[in-house]
């Protein structure tokens, strides 16, 4: 693939492919050829460029979208990469997530009622994707007809960060408030083996302190793989050693998810 045909990559990234869904020549649900190209090639790139150590995740409504995609990039690495619907993500994180959302033309409407239903696939996306969302779907599909693809575009849409008259300081507040909660005590601006930490969270009784990284999205112009790659290597300096708690970071867009779509 040469350099030019790259898709973008950011901390989260909205595609936009108008493509046609059908039905598999056997039978079964839906498949979205033009969607399946694009998710194929932008899964390739992020392999390629993001650091050995990233994991990289592709969820979709449809269980013939992911076997389709899985047919395509094989052979890979299943530890790096994982491909399927909702149900496969269930307790896992990934670093980053792609989400396809197949409903396209030739769709019968009740399917896409479906898919706009569904709720978990917000859940999926807010709180499995470490650091960047993409998501490949029609938008102007989904800006008529709303519900869960509406969404996902509309974050994607924005970066994935909040408004841009949020400062850093309300972004710190925000995750001051919400790693405050259960009881944790939290300091914010910390030097940690020397590093600097946005948070330090220590825990009830003997549980190690943990040091939290705040991820602000990639600058404009900025290369978003050697951004992704920086951080890591920042939260890696930060904690994970014999007897201490691994480091987390934290992107500035999951400071707002609403406790409706942390269920």
């Amino acid at each position: 693939m040469r350099a030019d045909q790259r898709p973008d990559v950011d901390t989260a990234v909205e595609t936009d492919v108008p493509g046609r869904a059908t039905r598999p020549s056997l039978g079964g649900s839906w498949v979205n050829e033009d969607e399946l190209r694009k998710a194929h090639d932008s899964v390739n790139y992020l392999l390629e460029q993001l650091p050995p150590e990233a994991t990289v995740g592709v969820v979709t409504p449809f269980a013939p979208q992911a076997e389709a995609l899985r047919r395509r990039l094989r052979p890979y690495d299943e530890e790096r990469l994982r491909i399927g619907t909702v149900h496969t993500f269930q307790g896992g994180e990934r670093d980053v997530m792609v989400f396809t959302l197949v409903a396209g033309d030739g769709m019968h409407p009740g399917a896409v009622e479906w898919v706009g239903g569904q709720l978990n696939l917000w859940n999926v996306a807010v709180t499995r994707a470490r650091s960047h969302l993409m998501v490949v779907g029609d938008k102007e599909r989904w800006r008529k007809r709303g519900g869960v693809g509406a969404a996902l575009l509309e974050i994607a849409e924005r970066d994935g960060v909040p408004p841009r008259d949020s400062s850093e300081d309300a972004l710190l507040k925000r995750l001051y408030q919400l790693l405050s909660r259960e009881g944790a005590t939290v300091t914010l601006d910390e030097t940690v083996h020397g590093h600097p930490a946005d948070a330090l969270v220590r825990g009830v009784g003997d549980t190690a302190p943990r040091a939290v990284l705040l991820d602000r999205g990639v600058a404009e112009d900025a290369d978003a793989a050697r951004h992704l790659r920086l951080m890591l290597h920042r939260r890696n300096l930060l904690g994970g050693g014999d007897g201490e708690a691994e480091a987390a970071r934290w992107p500035a867009w999951r400071l707002y998810e609403t406790d409706e779509h942390r269920g």
